[in-house]
């Protein structure tokens, strides 16, 4: 439970082997809070995920600032364990059953202060026998139904009714539930899933700072030389991933947008897609944009692979998913300008904002409820807002911060600097004291 100064705390995941850890979604977040432990030295999370899913963790989390075996350990059973596990419980198939080995390895191999749940839908945490803390992220489709198939999500027997269900024994059986928000805390954690407020400690992500990945940067400003060694980031990464239009584009001198998200039926990544057709197409102007949304074609929820193939616009909008953390930081650096055009997130403001002003660049924002809570304490970011439903507004507003980028971040600089102050060594902590029970600040 504790090793030398620090306190281990477990965070239990039941991705499968093959599944996605990569540097996005709550992944992201579990790096933030190791890289916050690991600033104060106080904390090791111990990562317990599948058999046969560890070294996968293990590639990413080695790109933390951060110690393996010291700030982070990843654990899985080992084959040993579950074969005597299955001895006396039976063949181990399907996710119950991996979950509940998970689980028998946890209680008698790993001894922790407490755990931190990733998703309420992961069931075998309810099989732990120490105090433990539950993420609820949100229940966007709740808010958001349509665009998932009715018979597959919908049905008596649907996903996301059972979902439901199952993500209110979960998080009723921890000791807390951790929002990242006042409106998923309300809305759906009270109003949704009828918790007990009392049980929901709300603490919101600090700004994630992108700085400190390319060193080269200083004062959070570009510098023509700052954009060439960014450039030279992805410009590699394009060689070793053969993306031929990539490996020699000149980023550092191409005016560009970002969209950093993955592409879901709030994300609204279709609209935005549509705004730099419209520019490039229709008014001839110079512009592409780069985002790290994969193209699902054939996908019937987003408008955003259809108008790609449909315009044929793959060398003016491109796609570049699951990249790693420093190509991720330099496309922010080196992109004229950030559109975060969602429509819903569950958390305070959105952490493209925060990554885009690290390294110097702008950001507008679909002023949705996370955007909304944000201007409650920054509402001098109102500006740069728009109505995420309103092509022509967010076409304008593009064009408006293109004139001056330098103005535009310089108004937000202030925000993301005030929330700076509360960093991920602060949320590491409130969220061990949820999982642990520890008294210390609810960080809201």
């Amino acid at each position: 439970m504790r090793d030398g100064n620090r306190t281990e705390i477990g965070i239990w995941s039941e991705l499968p082997p093959g599944a996605r850890w990569a540097n996005e979604g709550i992944s992201r977040i579990v790096g933030f809070l190791i890289e916050g432990g690991a600033e104060t030295g106080d904390y090791t999370f111990r990562v317990l995920v599948p058999r046969g899913m560890a070294e996968t963790v293990r590639d990413d989390l080695r790109t933390l600032i951060a110690k393996e075996n010291v700030d982070w350990i990843v654990d899985e059973p080992t084959a040993e364990f579950e074969a005597e596990w299955a001895k006396q419980n039976g063949l181990i198939s399907g996710k119950s059953a991996i979950a509940s080995v998970m689980a028998a390895y946890a209680n008698t191999r790993i001894d922790v202060a407490g755990w931190i749940n990733t998703f309420p839908h992961f069931t075998g945490s309810r099989l732990l026998n120490g105090r433990k803390a539950v993420l609820l992220p949100d229940a966007i489709p709740y808010d958001f139904p349509i665009g998932w198939d009715y018979n597959h999500y919908w049905g008596p027997q649907g996903e996301w009714v059972q979902w439901k269900h199952i993500a209110r024994e979960t998080l009723a059986d921890g000791q807390a539930v951790i929002a990242h928000s006042k409106h998923v805390a309300r809305r759906h954690g009270v109003k949704l899933l009828g918790l007990d407020e009392s049980l929901i400690r709300v603490v919101p992500h600090a700004p994630p700072d992108l700085a400190p990945i390319l060193p080269f940067i200083r004062d959070r400003k570009k510098t023509p030389e700052t954009k060439r060694l960014a450039a030279n980031i992805l410009r590699d990464y394009a060689a070793t991933r053969g993306l031929d239009y990539l490996r020699a584009f000149p980023f550092e001198e191409t005016q560009f947008v970002m969209v950093a998200t993955q592409d879901r039926v709030t994300k609204n990544v279709g609209r935005a897609a549509e705004v730099v057709r419209r520019l490039v197409r229709d008014e001839r102007r110079n512009l592409k944009l780069f985002t790290t949304a994969p193209l699902h074609y054939g996908a019937n929820w987003t408008l955003f692979p259809g108008l790609v193939a449909d315009h044929q616009m793959q060398h003016d909008i491109v796609s570049m998913p699951d990249v790693p953390r420093d190509v991720h930081a330099a496309l922010f650096h080196c992109a004229s300008l950030t559109i975060h055009p969602t429509f819903y997130e569950g958390i305070v403001g959105t952490l493209t904002f925060y990554e885009s002003v690290s390294v110097g660049t702008p950001c507008i924002m679909g002023n949705g409820p996370h955007v909304k809570e944000l201007m409650e304490t920054a509402p001098e970011l109102e500006p740069l807002t728009f109505d995420p439903y309103d092509i022509p507004a967010m076409r304008k507003l593009v064009l408006n911060v293109l004139e001056n980028p330098e103005a535009a971040v310089n108004l937000q600089r202030p925000a993301y600097e005030r929330r700076r102050k509360r960093g991920w060594a602060t949320v590491a902590q409130a969220y061990a004291d949820a999982a642990a029970g520890f008294d210390g600040p609810v960080a809201a």
